[in-house]
């Protein structure tokens, strides 16, 4: 079983999911281990409705899910947009199954409102977070803000995330494509003269 998960894992990491699902379907005793690493895998690929059906079928071989699983069903969700199943699947772990949800959750759900463009409710999710001290969560806002061309919201994400880590690179560029995009140019290139001291100017290649 141990063998067969690792290697579940790894077609599913490579984006070879019909052999890990065939990989799956022989072996003579199938875990939570087996079924997570298949309904990430299918999250990864954005394939929402093969991860959901994974949860489903799982449940119905007698599997409780765990917190990895509800992190990989949350993943699913958001890059499928399915935002009322992500909702669901969100309050039902605690309400059903007694799982409390940990920080990387909360973050899956920042995700799955910011791409689904309902970006007040991410914030609403931010608040209910035990703590708020997340890099990655501020990161998953200022994209969808980015995405969104939400100036305002942008500008408050991108300065929590420079309070956490002023040295990631990623959030300039972020920070500095919503002023681009907002027309507000002395702005952009404030930001942009932030990140080229930071690590300097970039390469032709990149450009």
């Amino acid at each position: 079983v141990v063998i067969g998960n690792a290697l579940i894992d790894m077609y599913a990491k490579c984006g070879l999911l019909g052999k890990a699902r065939r990989l799956l379907e022989e072996l003579p005793i199938r875990d939570i281990v087996s079924w997570n690493s298949l309904i990430g895998g299918y999250a990864q690929q954005g394939q929402g409705h093969e991860a959901l059906n994974c949860f489903k079928r799982m449940q119905d071989e007698g599997l409780s899910p765990d917190a990895i699983t509800f992190l990989c069903v949350l993943n699913a969700c958001s890059h499928s947009g399915y935002v009322n199943e992500g909702k669901y699947h969100f309050e039902d772990m605690k309400k059903r199954y007694g799982i409390t949800p940990n920080i990387q959750h909360y973050t899956c759900m920042v995700d799955l409102f910011g791409r689904g463009g309902q970006i007040e409710k991410a914030i609403e999710i931010i608040k209910r977070m035990p703590s708020a001290d997340y890099l990655p969560v501020w990161v998953t806002l200022l994209s969808a803000c980015c995405k969104l061309g939400d100036v305002k919201l942008g500008r408050l994400a991108f300065e929590y995330a420079i309070q956490l880590d002023e040295n990631h690179a990623g959030i300039y560029v972020c920070m500095r494509n919503i002023y681009a995009a907002a027309m507000m140019q002395e702005e952009a290139e404030k930001i942009e003269a932030m990140r080229v001291k930071l690590e300097g100017p970039l390469e032709v290649e990149e450009l």
